[in-house]
């Protein structure tokens, strides 16, 4: 099965992104989706161009999946990708991106959705249960 995931994340966060995504490229691990994800931030200022292109990648992709850390929660646009993926009748899961204790909170959206802390086999297993229904 082919997951199309779009990431939801931080710019802070951009390196430990980066690095989810190589491992989803890595023969090493079980971790494999097509990253739907926005890669350069839109060149606008216009937020209605910005949702436009985002609904776009999210309409593409089979899931959202929020790698948040400590400062993600209060992320409006993260907010909103979450909320429009419920929308659009898509299912949502989160990553923690640090297991040291400073991610204290996560996007409201995901409250009633799965969390799970950066384990590939955890990850694989969450989005492929999600993904299938």
């Amino acid at each position: 099965m082919t997951i199309r995931a779009f990431l939801s994340f931080v710019e802070e966060d951009l390196n430990l992104v980066n690095l989810f995504r190589g491992q989803a490229k890595s023969d090493r691990n079980e971790l494999e989706f097509q990253d739907y994800s926005i890669k350069e931030p839109f060149d606008s200022r216009n937020a209605d161009y910005i949702a436009r292109n985002i609904t776009n990648q999210i309409k593409c992709s089979s899931i959202v999946v929020c790698l948040y850390g400590p400062t993600t929660y209060k992320s409006k646009w993260v907010e909103w990708e979450l909320n429009k993926a419920l929308e659009l009748k898509k299912p949502i899961m989160g990553v923690s991106l640090y297991s040291d204790g400073r991610t204290q909170y996560h996007p409201t959206p995901l409250k009633n959705w799965p969390r799970v802390s950066w384990n590939i086999q955890q990850i694989v297993s969450k989005m492929e249960e999600l993904v299938s229904g």
